[in-house]
């Protein structure tokens, strides 16, 4: 996935740091690049950072990530990053308080599991808008409540801003044009040092620059039921009968991704037996998306395939469509899945977050590009 490890030229440092989060968390000189320098400096050790981190996506994105790439066993600080998308996705109505609540325990409890010496902080990121600075955020409650639950630091970027500089302050650090980034250079700069300042005040600088010794997990039990911690990510779909003809096998990559996606046209279909809960699909979007249906033991989702993300200067992105985890409900025996392109322009559909209705009209036009899916339970093929 990451291009420094694929092509061999990584070498092993002294402090392993992880982003796991969103597009403020993968931009180009964002915050993690600074954060990375500092924490070098200040420690005088020799540093690694890697991208777990995608733009537009919920946080069960980071469960799907170590599931992947068991991130905990290859770090020793871990920065979780996901509430603008949060947030944002929950007033949609199209995430819930308990999924995000769910997959941030599942994905601390998978972490905790590969490696309990492996440190979370959790970074609470605001948006540039007046209804955000004025009003109570459940959604941080949410996550500083767990974090606070597993004895995890909290960084609240916005709350620690205005209590020391004021809300006009934080505004500055924001371009005109975009509530959810902060600028590049200055704003990110100033909440890297912000992160910095509160990892100084927790202590945990000094545990960086010593033997690293963090509190071991406690053997608590979850918060939640049903916590995801169980998600599973399915991605080896080479040399087997899960599509009804061979897909079109391609690679998407850019500076950070490398992705290997199968590619389904009209008449083709993914299809396997899933006993348990279908959760997202992992897919990369250009402009030939579609309307896609995806049944489930009797249940059925219309959707689109196709990003807002995408766009003339940026032809293709990878994404994530989560409808499942909210729409479809759990199987408790073996039943069929099948992904699909919609044969005709259906008369209903919804779109699921950050997804547009198709630029190419023609369903014979259409393609679905996928690279993977994320599931609770078993799985096997038809």
């Amino acid at each position: 996935m990451f291009l420094k490890n694929f092509i061999g030229i990584s070498k092993p440092a002294d402090l392993r740091i992880s982003i796991v989060g969103g597009s403020n968390s993968v931009i180009r000189k964002g915050y993690a690049k600074y954060l990375e320098r500092s924490l070098g400096q200040i420690t005088s050790q020799t540093t690694s950072l890697k991208y777990y981190s995608l733009g537009g996506v919920p946080n069960v994105f980071g469960l799907i990530q170590q599931d992947r790439f068991n991130i905990a066993l290859n770090s020793d600080l871990i920065l979780y990053e996901y509430c603008v998308n949060d947030r944002h996705i929950v007033e949609l109505d199209q995430y819930s308080l308990s999924l995000a609540g769910q997959s941030l325990e599942g994905f601390i409890r998978k972490c905790q599991k590969s490696n309990p010496n492996c440190l979370i902080v959790i970074l609470i990121f605001g948006v540039n808008q007046d209804n955000y600075y004025n009003n109570h955020c459940a959604l941080s409650e949410l996550y500083e409540s767990i974090a606070d639950y597993y004895s995890l630091p909290v960084v609240n970027i916005t709350t620690l801003l205005k209590e020391k500089e004021g809300v006009d302050f934080i505004k500055s650090l924001y371009s005109e044009k975009d509530d959810s980034h902060y600028s590049r250079p200055y704003g990110v700069q100033v909440v890297s040092q912000v992160i910095i300042e509160k990892l100084k005040q927790r202590g945990i600088i000094n545990s960086l620059k010593s033997e690293k010794n963090y509190p071991l997990a406690q053997s608590l039990k979850p918060i939640y039921e049903d916590n995801f911690e169980q998600l599973a990510f399915f991605e080896n779909f080479a040399n087997t009968s899960f599509f009804t003809d061979p897909p079109r096998v391609s690679v998407f990559q850019n500076t950070v991704f490398r992705e290997k996606n199968f590619t389904i046209s009209q008449g083709n279909s993914l299809k396997f037996l899933l006993k348990g809960r279908l959760v997202a699909i992992f897919i990369k979007s250009d402009p030939n998306d579609g309307l896609i249906k995806i049944d489930f033991n009797s249940q059925q989702i219309v959707t689109s395939s196709y990003s807002s993300w995408i766009s003339p200067l940026r032809p293709q992105n990878i994404t994530l469509i989560t409808l499942p985890l909210l729409r479809l409900k759990t199987s408790l025996e073996f039943a069929p899945v099948s992904i699909a392109l919609c044969q005709e322009y259906p008369d209903k559909f919804e779109l699921d977050y950050f997804k547009e209705e198709p630029v190419k009209k023609d369903p014979q036009k259409w393609k679905l590009s996928i690279i993977g899916i994320a599931y609770i339970g078993e799985m096997r093929e038809v």
